[in-house]
């Protein structure tokens, strides 16, 4: 049984059928790449791998590297007084990185809705040319003064929505989390 075997069900885990579709690594390659690195010392817990704040902490900061990349930058936020709120995550871990292993992260965006945002992260083991880790992350837009749900304004709105239609395919690993229209 492997990881993206399992279904999730009101009793657990079962192998009835399929979380997602897992891509290719040369499809998650084609992604922009970020924090390529290898696993250093520090990382390690008592397992003997990677422990799991690390591939959170990965997981969770490119996609807002990305996302800086499509407007929403520092600028976005001083000016325009307004910015994205993680509300949801789901991690998958699908194989262990140990001392020493690079790794790349891989982020794409796979829904948007008037006030939210859907991402997944894929952490890539580059040794082993397997996906490691993903993380889902649902966002709403905010008001940073008002410190409410807030639409995305249309600039931003079209650079992520062209964002998605590129990595389409990326959204049939992303089943953990629902976004809400």
């Amino acid at each position: 049984m492997t990881a993206d075997t399992l279904v999730r069900t009101t009793r657990g885990p079962t192998t009835v059928g399929r979380v997602s579709s897992l891509p290719g690594i040369d499809e998650v390659r084609s992604l922009p790449a970020y924090f390529e690195m290898t696993v250093p010392e520090d990382y390690i817990d008592v397992n003997g791998h990677m422990n799991i704040t690390r591939y959170f902490d990965l997981g969770a900061w490119a996609p807002w590297k990305r996302v800086e990349e499509l407007g929403v930058d520092e600028s976005y936020l001083t000016e325009r007084r307004m910015s994205f709120f993680t509300v949801e995550h789901h991690i998958r871990y699908l194989g262990e990185l140990r001392l020493g292993d690079p790794l790349s992260v891989r982020p794409a965006f796979v829904g948007r809705a008037g006030k939210a945002l859907h991402g997944i992260s894929f952490i890539v083991d580059e040794s082993r040319d397997v996906i490691a880790c993903t993380m889902e992350i649902l966002y709403v837009h905010v008001s940073l003064d008002e410190r409410r749900a807030v639409p995305v304004p249309d600039d931003v709105a079209a650079a992520l929505d062209a964002d998605i239609a590129t990595t389409a395919w990326a959204a049939d690993a992303a089943t953990g989390l629902t976004l809400r229209r």
